[in-house]
């Protein structure tokens, strides 16, 4: 990952939580569970907060280092307009504008891509892609890419 920062621009909320697993990386897409501690987003295309985690800076993290299960994590509640560095699952092919939902393991896919099988009305969007991204080479690995919450 060459970014330094998961917030790039734009109006937020800051929270933390305690993480309910372990494996959580800056720029993955959260959500609360029943016991209100946060986990990455698990429904693929199901609504969701515009909650990204965010690089534990004051404890000298980057967005590298990954959050263990019961550590506490930093993360922001995006406003629309906001644009971050969200994490991309592998295997995407993103263009500037293309629309994005959850991946539904903390990550973001696009509503066009073949894998997600979804049409118009069946996925609620997340974000919209800002830059070029491609995750389709051997070995990808899901990486951080500039994203514009809706």
């Amino acid at each position: 990952m060459s970014s330094r920062r998961i917030h790039i621009k734009g109006g937020y909320v800051k929270e933390e939580n305690i993480a309910a697993e372990a494996g959580i990386y800056p720029g993955m897409l959260l959500a609360l569970n029943s016991d209100g501690e946060v986990a990455s987003h698990d429904e693929i295309g199901g609504v969701a907060e515009r909650a990204f985690a965010e690089e534990d800076a004051l404890q000298g993290g980057t967005v590298d280092d990954v959050y263990t299960i019961d550590e506490i994590v930093t993360y922001i509640l995006a406003l629309p307009g906001t644009v971050v560095n969200a994490m991309i699952q592998a295997g995407q092919d993103l263009s500037p504008g293309d629309i994005l939902i959850s991946g539904g393991d903390g990550t973001l896919i696009s509503v066009a891509s073949e894998a997600s099988g979804y049409s118009s009305g069946d996925y609620h969007p997340i974000a919209i892609a800002r830059d070029a991204c491609d995750l389709t080479a051997s070995g990808a690995v899901a990486a951080i890419s500039p994203v514009r919450v809706l």
